[in-house]
């Protein structure tokens, strides 16, 4: 076993069905440093990979000494992947990037460059980003309830490629959500974040993971774990409803007592008690969401569980 010493960078890798795309990352992340001329390592975190991304890890293992392999027993997602990868680095600064080849392991010094600046973290941002219509959505979606759940007064923008130093990430680990979001936590560490343009390669192998499902994922671990914009919106929408109610029995009470006639109508009567019934199950759905986190987390579910380590 080889024994953890301090290096000058980390890279968490999250792999999940990417063996084509390993060994040239690997390849392509040693050039970078040795032409930096500065100590690395890499921590691989297979994600409960499909294809036989564990066996190339492993082959890559056994031929370099600067790489860790951590396979996890089930597919816990990127954000839970990372904070496992956190957990194991050693690097003074530690780099994220994907393992899709998409973010050019080429431009890690024109991060190094931007955090030596003086901030605690460098985003990668992209001017002509090679993604999928459905992707690039998904990014404008997140983009913007980070900029409304955190406060983000300037044109700052997220990406999973980014440099952040050690004492920042130490601050991060504390946090054991089971429900990590590593930009979101990183926002309410420091404000002192900048961006830097970075190129986006299309995706040289395979088809990308990402998919409505993880979005929609995403955006809830977001709306209902860092913010209580949810329970805000339908208590305020709740509160209009009951106005509109209010006044409309009031109208109801005025025309009864100055004509003498009672509404009528059935089918008016059925479209506001199904119009009322579908608020009040839309209210219950975001409370049973907030009470099954709160019982999660309460529960003491682990963020990742491994399955064994190569280091």
């Amino acid at each position: 076993m080889k024994i953890d010493k301090m290096v000058d960078f980390s890279v968490v890798v999250p792999v999940y069905n990417s063996a084509k795309s390993l060994n040239e990352l690997y390849n392509r992340i040693n050039s970078v440093f040795i032409g930096m001329g500065k100590s690395y390592e890499i921590v691989f975190i297979n994600d409960c990979s499909k294809d036989n991304s564990l066996e190339v890890l492993k082959a890559i293992h056994s031929q370099y000494k600067n790489i860790k392999v951590i396979d996890l027993f089930s597919n816990f997602g990127q954000q839970n992947a990372l904070m496992c990868g956190f957990n194991h680095c050693v690097g003074s600064y530690v780099i994220t990037l994907d393992d899709d080849l998409q973010n050019p392991p080429e431009e890690i010094p024109k991060l190094v460059e931007k955090l030596n600046e003086g901030y605690d973290a460098v985003f990668g941002s992209y001017t002509d980003k090679q993604d999928t219509l459905l992707r690039k959505i998904g990014s404008k979606l997140i983009r913007v309830l980070n900029h409304k759940i955190f406060d983000v007064r300037n044109n700052l923008k997220f990406s999973s490629f980014r440099i952040i130093k050690k004492d920042v990430i130490n601050q991060i680990k504390d946090n054991k959500t089971n429900f990590p979001y590593i930009s979101g936590m990183l926002l309410q560490t420091t404000m002192n974040i900048s961006n830097v343009i970075l190129v986006h390669d299309k995706r040289k192998y395979g088809k990308s993971n990402y998919s409505f499902t993880k979005l929609l994922k995403v955006s809830l671990n977001l709306l209902i774990n860092h913010s209580t914009i949810p329970l805000r919106f339908f208590g305020f929408f709740g509160l209009i409803v009951s106005f509109v109610s209010f006044l409309i029995g009031v109208i109801f009470i005025i025309r009864k007592f100055i004509s003498g006639t009672a509404p009528t109508g059935w089918t008016s009567l059925i479209v506001l008690i199904s119009f009322y019934n579908t608020i009040i199950l839309l209210i219950f759905f975001v409370i049973g969401e907030y009470l099954s986190r709160i019982l999660k987390e309460s529960s003491n579910l682990k963020q990742y569980s491994i399955r064994n380590i190569w280091k």
